[in-house]
């Protein structure tokens, strides 16, 4: 195989995010190319990328392929493998490395396609890539541990850890009714490719502002029982193995009817609130209490011995008085970044609370349990359904949680992450000692 320098070195930095740091996997630190194409997968993902000048099947070992590139001068370089033994020619030098057998590596079998159709992609992904923050890290729920696309009339994203749950309604449609659970690892993987592959300019182009500006359609195909193809144009494809098990029933979780207390706030005044009675929440196992009255609403914390607070003016206020408390942590992470108007609302005294700004996913809080004064007003466990799942092990328990835990998944996401230029993980979850529950005053 001959190939220009650059487009190898573009080749390995698509691949970049897919090829797994540790693998049970030897091949998994391989790139295939041949027969046109080149692929690498995590054995959870596959990434595939056209590549004419592959004709014959090869694995090209990644680490060291990687390294060597950076030092390779000239425009072109030629690749052959030959009793597990691949080298490099190029002007001036050359390099071998041992290899793998090519007959070792996974390759994607036929499979039928269920259902396929074209998709907005900007919109798509930017919805993935939002929910990501609100999956679960623990391995034991994997159905909470990735994005559920909900395909249909319209097309919908969820995520929820069971304490936090996003959900956003995409003015999109697929011809299929299905839901879909995408590991949060490659919903990672497919904005890195997304954001790496080429824009094909629509036929009616006339500019560079008009190409640059214009929607990117992705195609989007079921095949089998368990897979998500998503092709971008002519050039490369993602293939995702999808978690097995019924995802959450996300829609019976949004408060229906009109809510109790509605109101508008200034986000960086609500985070810069909070932030000034976080130490003395963390000292209250991480709760802050927040109390809208006469247009106004009291951020406070309460210690074992000590307790603070902070209020601000609303901009709008619609409805009762009302009173809640949440996880600090859980608050912080979605004000994080948003400089506009939020507007939070309360459906019942119980119920999560229900944040929207802009274009961003309705996210839901789950309420947590205090005693004000001698008055208690604590969130009361929900009926059955949702199955309410366990204590999350570095936090404190709401007293209800948000989705349910459908089935028993046997697919693990893929180890790693991809480097610092590649896209930013999902948020972890809050962190801390575990502590003995508690009613504070």
């Amino acid at each position: 195989m001959e190939i220009q320098v650059n487009k190898l070195r573009e080749l390995m930095t698509l691949m970049k995010p897919v090829i797994p740091r540790k693998s049970t996997l030897k091949v998994a630190g391989y790139i295939r190319v041949g027969d046109g194409k080149a692929v690498a997968t995590d054995l959870e993902t596959m990434v595939i990328y056209d590549l004419p000048e592959a004709t014959e099947p090869m694995l090209l070992p990644y680490a060291s392929l990687a390294d060597t590139l950076k030092y390779i001068p000239g425009n072109t370089v030629k690749i052959e493998a030959k009793d597990r033994k691949l080298s490099l020619a190029w002007d001036g030098g050359t390099a071998s490395y041992p290899t793998e057998d090519v007959q070792d590596f996974p390759v994607l079998p036929e499979l039928e396609t269920r259902a396929e159709g074209l998709i907005d992609g900007d919109t798509l992904v930017s919805a993935m890539q939002a929910a990501l923050p609100y999956t679960a890290t623990d391995s034991q729920r994997p159905v909470l541990g990735g994005v559920t696309l909900v395909l249909g009339r319209p097309v919908e994203v969820a995520a929820g850890d069971g304490f936090t749950m996003s959900h956003q309604v995409l003015g999109l449609t697929f011809p299929l009714e299905e839901k879909a659970i995408i590991p949060a690892r490659s919903v990672l993987i497919l904005g890195y490719v997304f954001d790496k592959t080429p824009r094909t300019p629509p036929s009616t182009a006339d500019s560079l502002i008009s190409v640059i500006t214009a929607r990117r359609q992705l195609h989007i195909a079921l095949i089998g029982e368990n897979k998500l193809k998503v092709d971008f144009g002519q050039s490369a494809s993602v293939v995702i193995n999808l978690i097995q098990g019924n995802p959450p029933e996300w829609l019976k979780l949004i408060p229906k009817g009109e809510p109790i207390m509605q109101s508008d706030l200034f986000a960086p005044q609500l985070e810069a609130a909070v932030k000034r009675v976080r130490d003395i929440a963390k000292d209250g196992s991480g709760i802050v209490r927040m109390a809208f009255a006469d247009g106004k609403l009291t951020v406070s914390a309460v210690g074992e011995e000590q307790e603070i607070s902070a209020t601000l003016d609303a901009i709008r206020t619609q409805g009762e008085p009302g009173r809640t408390a949440i996880n600090y942590t859980y608050l912080l992470r979605y004000l994080a970044g948003k400089l506009g108007i939020i507007t939070l609302s309360q459906y019942d005294a119980t119920g999560p609370l229900v944040f929207e700004y802009q274009n961003s996913p309705r996210v839901l809080i789950m309420p947590m349990s205090v005693k004000w004064g001698d008055e208690p007003v604590a969130a009361e466990k929900p009926e059955p359904e949702p199955e309410t799942i366990e204590e999350n092990p570095e936090d404190k328990e709401p007293e209800a949680s948000l989705g349910e835990e459908s089935a028993e998944a046997e697919q693990e996401t893929g180890e790693g992450t991809p480097e610092p230029e590649e896209p930013v993980a999902a948020a972890a979850k809050p962190t801390g000692k575990k502590r003995r529950k508690k009613t504070t005053t």
